[in-house]
This record gives structure tokens, sequence and C-alpha cells, in this order.
């Protein structure tokens, strides 16, 4: 998926407007329309200026051809690895209560 192709599709899932962005950016509808089909290249002013008013957009995804989506997921939650004694522990606990 190209860059504009992710910009598009995330603009459409946040229920954007062509009118909106463009209205906020200072240009026609028109010329968002194009960057959006691919027809005109998106000029990196617009692209950053984009970018800054979604921080939650992940660079690293918008920039990969392995990556459909542009927003980063949150990340895995730490769990500290327990130490072999703690395991030993519940499971000897887990038996007792079992008997």
């Amino acid at each position: 998926m190209k860059i504009y192709e992710k910009i598009r599709e995330y603009s459409r899932g946040k229920g954007e407007t062509m009118t909106e962005i463009a209205k906020d950016y200072g240009v026609t509808p028109q010329s968002i329309q194009l960057y959006f089909s691919g027809k005109n290249a998106m000029p990196l002013t617009f692209l950053v200026w984009y970018v800054e008013r979604h921080p939650e957009i992940d660079l690293y995804a918008l920039f990969s051809k392995e990556h459909d989506q542009i927003v980063s997921e949150p990340r895995a939650e730490y769990h500290k690895k327990y130490r072999k004694q703690h395991v030993i522990d519940r499971i000897i606990n887990i038996l007792e209560e079992e008997l």
C-alpha cells in the first residue's frame, strides 16, 4: 500500500472529509482529492502537517511497505519472569488446596 493510500484510508476511518482537511490545511478540496488519489504527489509539507495533527500515526508503519495500518499498536504489557522457587511454591500451594 502506498503512502497516499494509507493516509486516505486512515482519514476515512477517522471520518474526516476532504473539505475539512482542505480548509484546515489551506488548500482546495480538489487538491486534497488529487493527493489522496495519487494523481498529484503529496507534498512533504502536507504530510508533516497531517502527521503533526495525528500523533498516533506511526512513521515507521507509514513508510514501510510491509504495513497497511499506520497507527502503532499498543505495546505488549511486560510481565516479570518468575524465579523457579516461586513457581515451585505456587504449585505446592495449588496441590495442597486440592487435598
